[in-house]
């Protein structure tokens, strides 16, 4: 039997296409890697059609194609150009990690979820987002939200402005939390909430601007859920803070792991670690669970011409694996 090799067609729109995601595609199955870099909007399409046209029906499922770079606005704009650029069955398979912002928020969302159902604070049921709402047809029609959590608990995202906080805050509201905002500015939070408002409408969302530590920990220990994805090295929980935050119950997730930690008391390697009532987990144990997500992402791809994996659909397949 003809042996038929997987490419993965990388689109990075940094001067250099990543390093990491190149590593891990070999990891996960890619025989062959064309790197493109610099890639823009305007390139996409006839990169696409290259990978498109070149092989017959049955062979499709072993070409891919991968977007990635920096930016993940930029990247979320080469991802739809990828999708536009398919008709009929002549398609691809196409995942979109720009900076592992998909694969990471997903990860922290899941142990999230994690640790609230051993606290009792979630039911133990699995959820699922359904359709991507960021394809052509669902921009229009948004998806459903996810089946709401018990008395709507409310999660504090820190940092919740960049390309991570951003998709954490937008899981978490699907799931039916209260999703405060953090951000330096209310009009970067104010952003961030009407944007997934406009996806799941019945989201109940509200900017968390910090002028002083007495209101941030005033915040704090009424969130059940404190999720810190914010730039790495800034310290957003001091050690007085965190003293006050353990004595209430609920889940701690910092994904820094640049010293110092941006939530005190979580270290880099916590997984589930009780420290007084809070569960912890640090951005090293968060990363394991990413780095196995992203390996599998782009191992399913090889096993159809028909997978788009984004947010949505990243965090499905999170919650088919062990």
């Amino acid at each position: 039997m003809e042996s038929v090799r997987n490419i993965l067609i990388q689109l990075d729109s940094d001067p250099q296409a990543s390093s990491f995601d190149s590593v891990v595609a070999v990891d996960a199955g890619a025989d062959v890697l064309l790197r493109h870099a610099n890639v823009t909007p305007d390139q996409v399409t006839s990169l696409t059609h290259g990978a498109m046209f070149t092989r017959s029906s049955r062979k499709l499922k072993h070409t891919a194609i991968f977007v990635g770079g920096s930016d993940a606005d930029l990247a979320e704009k080469n991802y739809q150009k990828v999708i536009t650029a398919f008709f009929g069955p002549v398609q691809v398979s196409v995942a979109m990690d720009a900076n592992g912002c998909n694969t990471t928020s997903v990860a922290a969302v899941r142990s999230a979820m994690s640790g609230l159902r051993t606290l009792k604070l979630l039911p133990e049921v699995q959820v699922t987002t359904g359709n991507s709402l960021l394809d052509s047809e669902s921009a229009t029609n948004p998806a459903p939200a996810l089946d709401p959590v018990l008395d709507r608990l409310t999660a504090t995202v820190l940092g919740g402005t960049g390309a991570v906080g951003r998709r954490v805050c937008r899981l978490l509201a699907q799931a039916g939390f209260r999703v405060l905002v953090n951000s330096r500015t209310i009009q970067k939070a104010q952003k961030v909430i009407d944007e997934v408002k406009y996806l799941v409408p019945s989201a109940e969302m509200e900017p968390a601007i910090f002028d002083s530590e007495n209101k941030l920990v005033e915040t704090l220990t009424n969130s059940q859920l404190i999720m810190n994805a914010g730039a790495a090295g800034i310290p957003y929980v001091s050690d007085a803070a965190f003293d006050v935050l353990k004595s209430t119950g609920g889940v701690l997730v910092d994904l820094n792991a640049v010293p110092p930690a941006g939530i005190s008391g979580v270290g880099v390697t916590d997984d589930a670690v009780a420290n007084g009532s809070r569960l912890c987990f640090g951005a090293l144990a968060v990363g394991g669970f990413k780095m196995k997500l992203h390996r599998s992402m782009i191992a399913a791809c090889f096993t159809s011409n028909e997978h788009r994996f984004n947010l949505e659909e990243i965090f499905d397949l999170a919650n088919k694996l062990e």
